[in-house]
């Protein structure tokens, strides 16, 4: 559905490794990172623009009071990303389907903005493929945080593959503590 609806984005980098220059430079797959980004993006500005639309406000003016801000953090080993939004936040009793593949939000079928129920599974799976995580945190009524977790890419770095006599662990946002 085309809405002529636009939110805000706002960016935001920082970096605690002093040949960054305060913005983050990694070497990355682009095609898996792009897919990961563009799917929690996607995901937030479809919420937000519908937030927007129900709002008893102009729908404009609406989206200039909930922009999606994207936060990119590193330091020598991780990079961290955070897509967060104010879009009134994924309801407790959906929340475990989220990661159900094909569970959608589209009501009437496929669209440019929602579609088959694979993009949020398919991100944590390349998440988790690259070394990484994807955790979602949605606060009902206000909104949600989206958190990409990945390794600082080296020319060592080897990829993770199931192994039947290996568990393999993956460090997700409850292991940070944060």
């Amino acid at each position: 559905e085309k809405t002529g609806l636009r939110p805000i984005i706002r960016v935001e980098a920082y970096s605690a490794v002093g040949v960054d220059l305060n913005e983050p430079k990694f070497p990355y797959i682009p095609t898996f990172l792009r897919y990961m980004i563009c799917e929690l993006l996607k995901n937030s500005c479809k919420a937000t623009t519908e937030v927007a639309k129900a709002s008893n406000h102009s729908p404009r003016a609406e989206l200039s009071r909930r922009p999606i801000f994207v936060v990119v953090c590193a330091d020598e080993t991780k990079v961290a990303i955070r897509i967060g939004d104010r879009a009134r936040g994924i309801p407790f009793s959906v929340g475990s389907h989220i990661w159900s593949y094909l569970y959608s939000t589209a009501d009437r079928g496929p669209s440019e903005l929602a579609g088959y129920g694979v993009g949020l599974p398919l991100s944590r799976l390349y998440a988790r493929y690259l070394g990484g995580s994807l955790d979602l945190i949605s606060m009902p009524g206000f909104g949600t945080d989206a958190y990409l977790m990945l390794p600082r890419l080296e020319g060592s770095q080897v990829e993770v593959l199931p192994d039947l006599y290996q568990k393999y662990t993956y460090t997700s946002l409850t292991d940070l503590c944060l």
